[in-house]
């Protein structure tokens, strides 16, 4: 039973250093990195969410509610266009941040991208206000519509086509968009 008794207090002693330890580490992480890069990340966290949100409903894994998915798209309408654009002002490359430098040198793509991204939100938006009991058929891609993508596909114009598309390829091409755009502008960790 002695060493149980001496197990236990290593235990007693050691769990709370643990613990405290775990604190600190987070604590360092999020202090390592500016505020603005904590923010723009919460950001995309929250525009991420808001699209697992919508996405959810068009798979049918969750129930349409017209009010969720309007607050989902008027999420990442909040956190796009200028707004994406000014949390990215000046930054270059900063402690915690994944960001690219070539943000700055490419300012006008990176802003265009984060501005197509509020218009297919907006779309989105509007789709929900025009289906208020269910994603109808006239909100769904239908076969043969062109996904967008590859170095042969038609361009798509956000601030003339979004309107006219239905809701699910919005929905796809503002995907595409942060896919586009992560792609562009975003370093992976090595």
């Amino acid at each position: 039973m002695g060493m149980d008794a001496s197990v236990r207090k290593l235990a007693v002693l050691v769990l709370p250093i643990a613990v405290f330890a775990t604190a600190i580490s987070v604590v360092t992480a999020q202090t390592a990195a500016p505020s603005n890069v904590i923010q723009r990340q919460d950001s995309m966290k929250a525009m991420a969410n808001a699209a697992k949100t919508i996405s959810a409903m068009f798979k049918d894994t969750s129930p349409y509610d017209a009010k969720a998915f309007k607050a989902a798209a008027e999420n990442i309408r909040a956190h796009s266009g200028a707004t994406l654009s000014a949390m990215f002002d000046g930054s270059g490359t900063r402690a915690g941040s994944k960001a690219s430098a070539s943000i700055e040198t490419e300012r006008q793509q990176f802003d265009k991208m984060a501005n197509d991204l509020g218009i297919y939100a907006s779309a989105l938006s509007v789709a929900a206000d025009r289906n208020p009991d269910r994603l109808g058929p006239g909100t769904r891609m239908q076969a043969g519509d062109a996904m967008g993508g590859g170095p042969l596909a038609k361009k798509v114009d956000a601030t003339k086509d979004a309107a006219l598309m239905p809701a699910e390829h919005a929905f796809h091409m503002m995907l595409q968009t942060c896919t586009s755009c992560h792609a562009k502008f975003r370093i992976e960790a090595k």
